[in-house]
C-alpha cells in the first residue's frame, strides 16, 4: 500500500500548524511589546524583555524582528492604519460638507483619544528610523503614503474650501505637530519639575486643546499659504 498521499497530508498539516503557531507567536510578541511600552520608556524596552514576557524562548523575538525599532515601527503602522480608517469613517458619517474648524476639532479629538499613537509618532524620526535598513523604511513610508492619500482624498471631498491634495498635506503636518506636542504634554523624569508649579505654567500643555488651536490656525490661512 502506497503511504505517500498520507505522508504528504501529514506534512501539509504540520506546515499549516507551524505557520499558525508562528503567526500566533508574532501576535503575542507585538501585544506584549505594546503593553510593555505602556509601562516603560522606550530605552528600557529590549527584545529579550519582550520575549520573556511573551513566554517565548530567549532570542525568539529576534527571529521575528531584527531590532526593537523594527518591531515598534510595525506597531506604529498598526496605530496609523486604525487612525486613518477612523478619519474616513467619521467623515463618511457626515451628511454634508464640514468646515475647516470642524475638521480641526475632529482631528484633535481623534488623536487625543490615541495616546499610544502619539508616543509612537514621537519616536519615529529620532529613534525608529535610525536603526532599520533603508528598504524597511521605504516599505513603511510607501504603505503610509498609500493609506494617507486615501484618507486625504476623503478630507478633500468632505471639507469645505479645500483643493485636491490638501487633505494629504494636512494629515502630514498634523502628524509632525503631534509628534512634538506629545512629549511636551506628558513630561517624564526630570521634566516633571514643572507639573503643578504656577511659576512654570507656561510649559503646561494640554495636548488636545493645543493641537486643535494649531490646526485651526493653519487651516484658517490654508488657501493663502498654498498659493
Amino acid at each position: 500500500m502506497d503511504n505517500a498521499p498520507m505522508g504528504k497530508l501529514i506534512d501539509r498539516e504540520k506546515r499549516e500548524r507551524a505557520k499558525k503557531q508562528r503567526v500566533e507567536r508574532k501576535r503575542r510578541i507585538l501585544h506584549v511589546a505594546r503593553s510593555t511600552f505602556a509601562r516603560l520608556p522606550f530605552v528600557e524596552v529590549t527584545l529579550d524583555t519582550i520575549g520573556q514576557r511573551a513566554d517565548v524562548d530567549r532570542g525568539v523575538a529576534s527571529m521575528y524582528f531584527r531590532s526593537k525599532e523594527e518591531l515598534f515601527l510595525l506597531l506604529l503602522r498598526e496605530e496609523l492604519g486604525a487612525w486613518y480608517t477612523e478619519i474616513e469613517d467619521n467623515l463618511s458619517d457626515s451628511e454634508s460638507e464640514i468646515s475647516k474648524s470642524e475638521l480641526a476639532e475632529l482631528l484633535a479629538a481623534s488623536l487625543g483619544d490615541r495616546p499610544e499613537l502619539i508616543r509612537f509618532l514621537s519616536l519615529e524620526n529620532v529613534v525608529l528610523e535610525q536603526n532599520i535598513d533603508a528598504m524597511e523604511a521605504f516599505r513603511f513610508q510607501r504603505w503610509r503614503l498609500d493609506h494617507m492619500t486615501k484618507a486625504g482624498e476623503k478630507i478633500d471631498s468632505e471639507v469645505d474650501g479645500l483643493a485636491e491634495g490638501d487633505g494629504l498635506k494636512i494629515l502630514h503636518r498634523v502628524q509632525l505637530v503631534s509628534a512634538a506636542l506629545g512629549p511636551a504634554s506628558d513630561p517624564k523624569g526630570a521634566a516633571t519639575y514643572e507639573v503643578g508649579d504656577p511659576a512654570f505654567a507656561v510649559f503646561a500643555v494640554d495636548f488636545e486643546d493645543e493641537l486643535k488651536s494649531m490646526i485651526t490656525a493653519v487651516l484658517a490661512s490654508w488657501g493663502k499659504s498654498q498659493e
